[in-house]
């Protein structure tokens, strides 16, 4: 179709696999339906451990992008960019966007992340960021994180994640039961601040009150190495309680999603936004137990679709998973109720609609 609009999109994709460049690859397959897109891949990182890693190879990379999207613009009737809040790739990316601003091309930014307020601590960094945002689009992934772009004189749009058709198994037909030891799942790539050290404190606690766990651990390694995951296994004297997969295929997740009894997911990652992997466990049929953050209390509501627990808190967290064990009744009906609303809200069509609306609607009113 010749007559459609040109959009770029600068967008981080797979590999490597995380949740930003899962959430990327589906929303360039819901624009390419109404726009003739012009891609820009921002694979900065080549492998997990480059995340937020600063390099000459990156400066190098990043120029060589700006000048792809400098000869890109002119003919381009948006710009859609999944922004990063923090770090090197910010000041990256604001570049990108004041240059696509100089040219008068309107811009969409995606934020997968937080991380905004503390990028304007200062005076002049505070008027890079309204420079920047000014009379632009954010994209927003819930409620929770408009303080993100509190001051700033931009428009928000509210568009969740979402999950592939595949991920949603079928409502489940049977009452939770759980496994004696019970079957506990932490599924993330191995960073400190996704919380894997205080799942292991909790699991630590469970024995005193009668409770034997099984934890099985599955995800790539990040500034966690397999050996240093093996030390704090020691450390919480859960070496013989433990198995750790290693990264996983989306088969094998499934796989591994069936053979739990819960999901624990304690994260404490300052950055979290709407972590895709709490999603997945709820359209797996799978009770979660998670922290208390970002957009995680708009979806995991305590007591109804999951329990919440405070950051950091093992304690608490072994709580947590005494509870669910000790009322199954509750635990099966938090499980449906899960199941239930993650179909009806982050099914991947609403995505893809809401996505492509707004961007005709930008398009439209520029």
């Amino acid at each position: 179709m010749t007559n459609r609009p040109k959009i770029i999109t600068m967008v981080q994709l797979p590999p490597p696999m995380h949740g930003a460049a899962q959430m990327n690859r589906i929303a360039i397959n819901a624009l390419a339906k109404d726009f003739d897109l012009h891609v820009i891949e921002m694979r900065f990182a080549r492998t997990l451990s480059e995340v937020n890693r600063f390099s000459v190879r990156k400066i190098g990379l990043a120029v060589w992008l700006l000048l792809r999207l400098i000869r890109a613009l002119p003919s381009a009737k948006a710009l859609y960019i999944c922004f990063a809040p923090n770090g090197f790739a910010y000041y990256r990316d604001c570049i990108y966007v004041l240059l696509a601003k100089l040219l008068r091309v309107p811009i969409i930014l995606h934020l997968h992340g937080r991380g905004l307020p503390e990028m304007r601590r200062s005076k002049w960094s505070d008027l890079l960021q309204k420079t920047v945002f000014k009379g632009q689009t954010v994209i927003l992934l819930g409620e929770s994180l408009r303080t993100e772009i509190e001051g700033l004189d931009c428009k928000s749009a509210i568009i969740a994640n979402c999950l592939d058709d595949s991920a949603f198994v079928g409502p489940a037909t049977k009452q939770w039961v759980p496994h004696d030891p019970i079957r506990l799942l932490w599924l993330s790539n191995l960073f400190h601040a996704k919380g894997i050290e205080t799942l292991l404190a909790a699991c630590e606690i469970l024995p005193a009150q009668g409770i034997a766990c099984h934890l099985t651990i599955a995800g790539t390694e990040g500034d966690i190495s397999k050996a240093e995951l093996a030390t704090l296994l020691e450390k919480y004297h859960m070496h013989a309680a433990a198995t750790y997969l290693g990264p996983v295929s989306d088969p094998e997740r499934q796989a591994v999603f069936d053979n739990s009894d819960l999901f624990i997911f304690p994260s404490h990652y300052p950055n979290e936004a709407q972590p895709l992997v709490v999603l997945e466990a709820m359209a797996a049929n799978v009770p979660v137990i998670t922290s208390n953050i970002a957009t995680l209390p708009e979806f995991v509501r305590d007591g109804e679709t999951g329990r919440l627990c405070p950051l950091q808190n093992p304690e608490q967290l072994a709580n947590a998973i005494i509870a669910a064990i000790g009322s199954p009744e509750e635990t099966t009906a938090i499980r449906d109720t899960a199941y239930q609303m993650c179909r009806q809200n982050f099914r991947q069509d609403r995505f893809a609609e809401k996505l492509r609306q707004l961007v005709h609607s930008i398009i439209e009113n520029h």
